[in-house]
């Protein structure tokens, strides 16, 4: 029995059952070092079974004998089969059980990835919610345009009016086809159908009621509930139409005065944006005696107020194509000017500033020029050309130095 131990122990293996792959953990077991021989009055310790050996079958442990685990805090993930029932793991292969937890982590793996794409997905959600807001905001505010352009074709009147309606006509033509129409003598003449009731409906009351009782016999007061059920819902439809197409009415006359409210508002606002810039801009100020300056501001003007009071035509399909370029053209150029008059109201300011400086310049450099030798700025009167003496008087004044105050002069007095 010894012997057929120790040839177990010499060719056994051992896994990590507890590493992912487990079929890469496998070893051969060390040969156990011979125990020291034990006395007669303790009993032998058990046989352990070798962990991890080479059996890719299912094993079943003996019935009364269960392997003995050092006690753990924290119970392993429970594995569950197809049919949702926990795994035994002492009782399945570590090859099968390395497949299961593999099957399991590939699943979790996909789900993860799943789950990932559906979270950048999820960031534009508010977006997303944004949009259909903005979406049914629209659909209301068409859905109540309709109502006053052609109220027949709303959600509303299909649901409320249009469809009961139906609904009655239905019902009314399914119970008709099970009643019998019966002629002069009383006798059954044919199946009652939808045309009966139609021609009833458009009888007058009196008339309906004898024609039903004629036709119908005892069924003549189910009929005629049907008719006035059908008559009723008719009415119905006709009056919202008509109270939609009064309020239609009465909102284009509302919208039409407060459009010509609007018109006048904008009129005005206009003439007194355009007054406020003419007082302000000195580009757009006439000029009092400057015919080339006032003829160029009024052309610019005209060809302005073109451009702005017809750029609304272009869409226009009869107009000629070369009247919608001509409008086109005088709109750009109108859009041209004004984004060109940024640029050259700083270059004019730059021009302005220089012509300034230059102004300065010249104004000290008249100040620095010599006097006529008469101590002021302007020029010796001129001599008569018959005078000899006076001209070379002038010329000796002209060239003449101030003596300074300590020069001695024997001819000056002291």
């Amino acid at each position: 029995m010894d012997r057929m131990k120790s040839r177990m122990d010499s060719v056994s293996f051992e896994a990590d059952l507890s590493d992912p792959n487990p079929e890469q953990t496998i070893k051969r077991r060390k040969a156990p070092v011979p125990a020291p021989e034990a006395k007669p009055a303790e009993a032998p310790a058990p046989v352990e079974a070798p962990a991890g050996e080479l059996d890719l079958e299912e094993t079943t442990a003996p019935e009364g004998k269960t392997d003995e685990q050092p006690a753990t805090t924290e119970k392993p993930a429970e594995l569950l089969d197809e049919n949702g029932k926990p795994i035994d793991r002492k009782k399945v292969s570590p090859w099968k059980l390395t497949e299961k937890l593999n099957a399991k982590n590939r699943d979790l793996m996909r789900e993860l990835v799943e789950l990932k794409e559906k979270m950048g997905k999820a960031t534009n959600l508010e977006q997303e919610l944004k949009r259909i807001e903005s979406v049914e905001a629209r659909n209301k505010e068409l859905e109540e345009e309709i109502k006053y352009q052609n109220y027949s074709k709303s959600n509303e009147f299909t649901e409320k009016y249009q469809k009961p309606y139906e609904q009655a006509w239905a019902k009314a033509a399914k119970e008709l086809a099970e009643l019998e129409v019966l002629d002069e003598s009383g006798a059954v003449a044919r199946r009652a159908n939808a045309q009966d009731l139609i021609a009833l409906a458009n009888m007058p009351l009196g008339q309906a009621r004898r024609t039903a009782t004629a036709m119908f016999g005892e069924a003549a007061n189910d009929v005629m509930m049907h008719r006035q059920r059908i008559v009723d819902l008719s009415e119905a439809q006709r009056e919202a139409l008509d109270t939609a197409r009064k309020s239609g009415t009465d909102r284009e006359q509302q919208w039409g005065i407060k459009q010509q409210a609007v018109a006048k508002e904008v009129g005005t606002l206009w003439e007194q944006s355009n007054s406020e810039a003419a007082a302000k801009v000195e580009f757009l100020k006439p000029k009092e005696g400057d015919n080339e300056w006032n003829g160029a501001l009024d052309k610019a003007k005209g060809m302005v107020d073109r451009a702005f009071g017809r750029i609304a035509e272009v869409n226009n399909p009869n107009l000629p194509t070369e009247e919608r370029a001509k409008i086109i053209k005088e709109y750009s150029a109108a859009r041209n000017r004004a984004i060109a008059y940024s640029t050259l109201k700083l270059e004019n300011s730059k021009l302005r500033a220089q012509l300034t400086e230059r102004d300065a310049k010249l104004k000290a450099y008249e100040d620095s020029e010599p006097t006529g030798g008469n101590g002021s700025r302007e020029a010796a009167k001129a001599v008569p050309p018959g005078d000899p003496m006076a001209r070379a008087m002038q010329r000796l004044q002209k060239s003449a130095v101030a003596a300074p105050n300590n020069f001695f002069c024997p001819s000056r007095p002291q």
